[in-house]
């Protein structure tokens, strides 16, 4: 096996460990597009992980930094992800560093225990890995600018509460929380955060995406196969909800994790015949 096979075979299996839902929708795309769109799974699974695999903030800050200065160097790392990554850049609308800055802003805020102010900052944290996942997608697809489209905007805003929901018993377990201070404070929450009212804000933040997916829905059956692609991990939604919600789960400590049959058969039949 050749130097470079050996380095994409190492971004195909990044992207399949660290963001199966991504690695899955990437199948699913036209065969020229498939590998663009398993560097991109890959490197968010990167960049996700690094709030849940370490203990100290500073050491994820160092991390999240070295990938902000091998995007702005433009030249290779040595990392097989980061120089896949970086390879896209022309044909991207944006440098790769502007277009990702606000995923790393988020994953730097899961590094520490403090809450958003209000919910407004944490509707963007939630929204934004799916803002640019989806736009840097629409990019590779050939799709005009996800911000002009305001159904890709509602489908990333929605399908980013919902991961949100998911992830965030990963981030309770390591004593971070970000959650909306000021409904911590309408739920009861004085000078510490008390499980009580965290688990009242987690279950209001549970309806949310379930309200939002619920609108989104039947919007969704009739877009274009162009736009479909763009948004197609906005089919697991459903599923992730399915598996929030399920009954007797400890909304703050139980993974939500649905099958990957599950998965595999929501994101197909969205790719294929539009139903999500």
């Amino acid at each position: 096996m050749s130097a470079e096979e050996t380095e994409r075979a190492e971004v195909v299996r990044a992207a399949r460990d660290l963001a199966y839902d991504d690695y899955l929708a990437a199948l699913l795309a036209p065969r020229e597009h498939q590998a663009a769109l398993l560097t991109l799974a890959a490197l968010f699974g990167e960049l996700a992980r690094i709030p849940l695999h370490v203990t100290d903030a500073t050491l994820g800050e160092i991390r999240l930094q070295w990938w902000r200065d091998a995007f702005a160097a433009k030249a290779r790392s040595g990392h097989p992800v980061a120089d896949a990554a970086l390879a896209l850049e022309p044909r991207l609308p944006a440098p790769l560093c502007e277009m990702l800055a606000p995923v790393i802003e988020t994953h730097a805020a899961e590094l520490y225990a403090e809450p958003f102010p209000t919910k407004d900052a944490f509707d963007a944290y939630a929204a934004a890995q799916a803002n640019a996942s989806f736009a840097l997608r629409a990019a590779i697809l050939g799709r005009p600018p996800m911000a002009s489209d305001p159904i890709a905007t509602t489908a990333a805003a929605t399908l980013g509460l919902v991961r949100t929901c998911a992830r965030l018993p990963f981030l309770f377990a390591k004593g971070r929380y970000p959650v909306p201070a000021d409904r911590l404070a309408a739920a009861g929450t004085q000078d510490e955060i008390d499980e009580p009212a965290l688990r009242r804000v987690m279950t209001g933040l549970i309806v949310d995406a379930a309200t939002a997916w619920t609108a989104l829905r039947p919007q969704i059956q009739r877009i274009s196969p162009d736009l479909r692609r763009v948004i197609l991990p906005t089919a697991l939604a459903g599923p992730y909800l399915r598996a929030i919600q399920k009954d007797g789960r400890d909304v703050l400590r139980d993974i939500a994790d649905p099958s990957p049959l599950e998965r595999s058969a929501r994101l197909w039949l969205a790719a294929r015949i539009g139903r999500f």
